[in-house]
């Protein structure tokens, strides 16, 4: 299926090789085994040939904050389905991904245990853990760590708070963990996100980007109701 305003960048993000030393070490085994030995799901290699991803919401549930999402292909072709559960007592996030044939790929939970700082975990099915992304509170800028499963940082997600970007159109950068190389993008514009990275990154730390993507989008589409629910308020007294 094919999106008709479907514009893909013509921007390439540079190979994940170019920025070493600085890279994660060569430790990971071909896309297949790999895969079969870390319990991912069929569906998921799609994401060795990806360098971009686009997601857009299909609709919206007109109470709750249940919601569905196609993730696009360079091409505007839909590879993933993606719903949005919502819980009254459970996760605070919940994204469920699915194959085009209903299979389940992977799943994106914040559980929002009481820190410093938020978490989101990415799982395989079956609970095989993929990574983690988090949260780091700054009033100033958004500041994400993007974790393998051991929970190392290999990337950084640097962007405009959420204080002033809520709104708008906003542009986070995926950099190295010195935060000297930019090796992808995640742009949120027009009601939708995209997401860039290097084509030759590894296949897990794609899903936990893709991650990543949905949870910047749950956290401005929290923070913009919770705005629109103090104006509300105010228009009432």
């Amino acid at each position: 299926m094919t999106s008709p305003d479907f514009k893909p960048s013509l921007e390439q993000p540079p190979g994940y090789n170019t920025i070493a030393p600085y890279a994660p070490p060569d430790q990971y085994p071909p896309v297949a085994q790999h895969l079969a030995t870390t319990g991912a799901s069929p569906g998921s290699e799609l994401l060795a040939q990806i360098n971009q991803l686009s997601i857009r919401e299909k609709f919206k549930v007109s109470q709750g904050w249940g919601r569905s999402f196609d993730v696009l292909n360079s091409d505007g072709q839909r590879i993933f389905q993606a719903e949005q559960s919502a819980h009254f007592c459970g996760p605070v996030l919940d994204v469920n991904i699915r194959d085009n044939s209903g299979n389940e790929v992977m799943e994106f939970i914040d559980t929002c245990k009481c820190s410093c700082s938020r978490e989101m975990e990415v799982y395989w099915p079956r609970g095989f853990p993929v990574g983690y992304v988090t949260l780091h509170w700054n009033q100033m800028v958004t500041h994400m760590s993007i974790m393998n499963s051991a929970k190392q940082t290999v990337l950084l997600i640097i962007g405009p708070s959420f204080r002033s970007g809520i709104f708008g159109n906003s542009c986070f950068e995926v950099k190295s963990t010195d935060e000297q190389h930019v090796v992808g993008v995640i742009r949120h514009e027009n009601e939708s996100f995209s997401v860039s990275f290097p084509l030759d990154l590894e296949v897990a730390i794609k899903a936990v980007l893709l991650g990543a993507s949905f949870y910047l989008d749950a956290i401005i589409y929290q923070q913009r109701r919770r705005v629109q629910q103090q104006q509300q308020r105010r228009r009432r007294t």
